[in-house]
């Protein structure tokens, strides 16, 4: 029936039904086609995304184990400078006393060296020449 009878035209032609709908059916299984693709398409992104934050997880655990690693060296190594400082300290404190030992030391060396030299001088006075 035409439009004319009483039915509506339908948009894809004009008086042939059965070729209108071969053409609608054609036009929907298209878009079927092109709707299972993008299902197909969202589904391997959400796929994607789940492998990314899977790896996220994995990279923020890596990170978080390496940097309890580094910071618990550092705390050795703070403890290792804070023992070093103490040495040094004490080194410090001391150098004065070994200083002072060190000078008395060499006073004595000298005198007995001056001693040494004295009696020399008497020996080979009295020796004959």
């Amino acid at each position: 029936m035409s439009a004319a009878e009483g039915w509506p035209r339908s948009r894809w032609g004009g008086g042939g039904g059965g070729e209108a709908v071969l053409r609608a059916r054609a036009e929907a299984a298209g878009y079927r086609r092109l709707l299972r693709a993008r299902a197909a398409e969202v589904e391997a992104l959400r796929g994607a995304v789940g492998a990314l934050h899977r790896q996220l997880e994995g990279l923020r655990d890596r990170r978080s184990g390496e940097l309890a690693k580094y910071q618990e060296r550092v705390a050795e190594l703070e403890r290792e400078i804070g023992e070093a400082e103490a040495e040094m300290a004490r080194c410090l404190r001391e150098y004065p006393a070994l200083l002072r030992l060190r000078m008395a030391l060499e006073a004595e060396i000298a005198a007995y060296r001056e001693m040494l030299e004295c009696e020399e001088l008497r020996l080979g006075c009295l020796a004959p020449p």
